[in-house]
């Protein structure tokens, strides 16, 4: 079973609360934090005001009242009006999101409670073979040929490691057969 990915209709990745203990079920708010673009650290400071609030489960926001000092009055989304042709889409984007959300969140439950009977990882050895070629400068073939394996070290089971260098650190592949060289004239 492969773990669930989270394919929310819109929002990115610094905004998405899909945690249960994070927005302790208030979906709807979380849906429409996304879609006015706040991050997920003010959504999750929203969810917990409305849980400490006991606010309705389909909670949008707290109303503000002067100097945007909540009123304890949640506007939400069973009661909103939706006539108007730009409210009725964002509302259907709402919805969608909360049914990914929903569906993430079993799927989450269902993989978890999976890989608690799953039996033990293994660890495999995988051998990727891919066609190498680079460009050295060389007197001629046979120079070139060793100047490029410089950096390999081969096996008696016909296999070549190379040493790759780059960030963030050393990276080692396996490579089987032998590189092929061409001269290239400048």
């Amino acid at each position: 079973m492969q773990e669930p990915k989270f394919n929310p209709p819109y929002g990115g990745a610094i905004s998405h609360v899909t945690d249960p203990a994070e927005h302790h079920g208030y979906l709807h708010m979380v849906a429409w934090a996304v879609e006015i673009g706040s991050h997920a650290e003010y959504i999750k400071d929203r969810c917990a005001k409305a849980k400490a609030a006991g606010a309705p489960r389909d909670a949008l926001y707290e109303r503000s009242g002067p100097c945007g000092v909540g009123t304890g009055e949640w506007v939400r989304f069973s009661g909103s009006d939706t006539t108007g042709h730009d409210a009725a889409r964002g509302f259907v984007r709402i919805e969608q999101y909360v049914r990914e959300l929903v569906r993430y969140q079993h799927a989450v439950a269902q993989y978890r409670k999976w890989r608690r009977t799953a039996p033990p990882l293994k660890t495999f050895t995988v051998t990727i073979m891919a066609p190498i070629t680079t460009t050295v400068r060389a007197l001629d073939e046979e120079d070139a040929r060793r100047t490029a394996m410089a950096g390999w070290a081969p096996s008696p089971d016909g296999t070549t490691t190379a040493r790759l260098t780059g960030p963030p650190g050393a990276w080692v592949a396996k490579f089987n057969g032998t590189p092929s060289v061409k001269e290239v004239r400048r």
